[in-house]
C-alpha cells in the first residue's frame, strides 16, 4: 500500500520562487532609488566623510544580493528534488535506498535515484529539458565555493567558456579574465523558475500516475 496519500505537488514550491523574485525586484527598485539619491547629494555636495564607503556599497550591493537569491533558490530546487526521492524511498517494493545510489553531487543523487530506482523518465538528464540544469549547478557552486569566479587560469580564454557564453545569454555580469559571476537584474531567476517548474511539473505527474496515491483529493505540498 502507498505510504502518501494525497497527490504530490509543487504548488507550493512555485509560490516559494515567485515570492523570492517579486522579492528581488522589489530590492532591486529600492537599491536603484537609493543609488539615485546618493547621486544627488554628491552633485549638490551634501556627501558625508564616509561617501566612498558608500559609493562602494551602491556599486556592489545589487549583485551581492542577486547572488545570493539565486544560490537560495536553487538550494530550494535541491530540496525539492529531496522530498520527492524520499517519498519514493518509502514506496512498497522500493528495496534500494537514497544511501545506496551514489552521484556527483546532491542533484545527480536524487536524479539517479529517481531515474534508476523510481523508474522516472523524466528525471533522465539526458531529456532536452534538463540541458540547462548543468549551467546552473555550476554557477551555484562557483558561487558558493569559488568566489564566483568562473576560470581559476588567466591562461585561457574566458570567451570560449561554456557556462560565461550561457550566463552572458543571460545578462549577467561577467568583468575580468576570469569570469566574475555578477547576477544583476532578473533575467537568470526567471529563466530558473521557467525551467525547473517545466521539470518538476513532469516528475510530479509521472511520480503520481506510477505510484497512485490511496486517496484522490487535495494536493499534498511537497515543500
Amino acid at each position: 500500500m502507498p505510504k502518501y496519500t494525497l497527490p504530490l505537488s509543487n504548488t507550493l514550491y512555485q509560490r516559494n520562487l515567485n515570492s523570492y523574485l517579486s522579492f528581488a525586484k522589489d530590492n532591486i527598485a529600492s537599491i536603484k532609488q537609493k543609488h539615485e539619491e546618493f547621486i544627488s547629494r554628491l552633485s549638490q555636495g551634501e556627501e558625508k566623510d564616509d561617501w566612498l564607503e558608500e559609493a562602494n556599497h551602491h556599486a556592489n550591493i545589487e549583485w551581492l544580493f542577486l547572488n545570493s537569491i539565486f544560490v537560495t533558490m536553487y538550494s530550494s530546487f535541491e530540496h525539492f528534488l529531496m522530498k520527492v526521492a524520499t517519498t519514493l524511498e518509502r514506496q512498497p517494493n522500493i528495496k534500494i535506498k537514497l544511501t545506496h545510489i551514489s552521484g556527483r553531487g546532491i542533484l545527480e543523487k536524487y536524479t539517479n535515484y529517481l531515474y534508476l530506482v523510481g523508474g522516472l523518465e523524466s528525471a533522465d538528464k539526458e531529456k532536452a529539458y534538463w540541458t540547462r540544469l548543468p549551467h546552473y549547478q555550476k554557477t551555484r557552486n562557483l558561487l558558493a565555493h569559488n568566489g564566483g569566479m568562473i576560470l581559476d587560469d588567466t591562461k585561457k580564454d574566458i570567451k570560449e567558456n561554456k557556462l560565461y557564453k550561457f550566463l552572458k545569454q543571460q545578462d549577467v555580469a561577467l568583468p575580468g579574465n576570469l569570469g566574475l559571476i555578477r547576477i544583476v537584474g532578473t533575467k537568470i531567476l526567471e529563466s530558473f523558475i521557467k525551467d525547473t517548474t517545466f521539470i518538476t511539473n513532469n516528475i510530479l505527474q509521472e511520480f503520481n500516475e506510477k505510484y497512485k496515491p490511496e486517496i484522490e483529493g487535495e494536493e499534498n505540498n511537497l515543500i
